[in-house]
């Protein structure tokens, strides 16, 4: 939701502010279910001082304690500390207002459209990192880490597969003979690091859509899909639909804190303190401060290639 604070130093009339405070809230709330980082990742607020968010990792060499005779001493434990850091960005964008729309008992509603444009493109930002990363601000999206996950990934029909990797067995678009995006799937969560479940999978429409061509027995595969993920046979919240995933790829997911967070500093927010320029127009503002996403442990992501090649 939008800060709702007032600014005191406001060049905006405190009744269009409430307006488009409102219009934010509405946009919230309505496509809310379409956002994607702000649903496949733990939410967590670091506060508005917080611009370098810096987590503690703890390395220890087993995940065991020891059983102990009576009367004698457990070994100590092993521990290594290592601190990663990750920077609050700054996304926004804005609009003008002119003076005279201002004035007018409609103007608190006409730029309504204007807002949830830019609401769309700050979500849209949110949901691109949270994927793809941004290789020029370091920023490491699901994308990434699956790609080069050393415990494994799915990969295409013809490549020979190397390593932990395996192969696909068959293009799921049905361009070759046979296709199992069931095994695949099983494939994949084997890769996945122990410490977590699978929650989700997420793709692009087409690829997702292919999970509901049947099998052998013209049963969809979507049907039995489900329950490697937790769900029931007509439960289809694993299927995440992400326009920004490459086409052809699927990302087994889980859902913890522990492997990757959508981090805030400050929620959205309007910027209405601008004075005014030429022509009697006002710059208005509507920006956040977040971290769209801090990836804590990169092999709880697996990527499937669902391509022939």
């Amino acid at each position: 939701m939008a800060d709702t604070t007032l600014h005191y130093g406001s060049f905006i009339p405190e009744e269009v502010v409430t307006t488009w405070v409102q219009t934010i809230n509405d946009y919230e709330l309505n496509y809310r279910p379409e956002l994607i980082a702000r649903n496949i990742l733990p939410y967590r607020d670091v506060g508005t001082q917080i611009d370098i968010d810096a987590i503690t990792h703890i390395q220890t060499t087993s995940g065991r304690a020891g059983i102990v005779a009576k009367g004698a001493s457990p070994d100590p434990i092993q521990i290594a500390a290592g601190v990663e850091k990750h920077e609050m960005y700054q996304i926004g964008t804005g609009f003008y207002i002119n003076e005279r729309d201002l004035a007018k008992v409609q103007g608190p509603v006409m730029k309504t459209a204007e807002i949830n444009e830019v609401m769309a493109k700050i979500h849209a930002t949110e949901d691109y990192v949270a994927m793809n990363g941004d290789s020029s601000l370091g920023i490491n999206g699901i994308v990434d880490v699956a790609h080069v996950n050393t415990r494994g990934k799915v990969i295409d029909t013809a490549t020979s597969a190397t390593g932990n990797d395996v192969n696909n067995m068959g293009p799921w678009d049905s361009s070759g003979d046979t296709l199992d995006p069931y095994e695949d799937i099983v494939n994949a969560i084997k890769f996945m690091d122990p410490r977590f479940k699978p929650w989700g999978l997420v793709a692009d429409r087409a690829t997702l859509y292919n999970l509901y061509k049947t099998d052998s027995e013209r049963v969809p595969f979507a049907d039995y899909i489900g329950k490697l993920f937790g769900k029931g046979e007509n439960d289809r919240s694993w299927m995440i639909e992400s326009q920004f995933t490459p086409a052809g790829y699927a990302y087994v997911i889980p859902y913890s804190p522990q492997a990757a967070e959508f981090v805030v500093s400050q929620e959205i927010d309007i910027a209405d303190d601008y004075a005014k320029e030429k022509g009697g127009n006002f710059w208005i503002e509507i920006k956040e401060w977040v971290c769209p996403i801090e990836v804590h442990s990169p092999e709880a992501f697996v990527e499937i290639d669902t391509t022939p090649s």
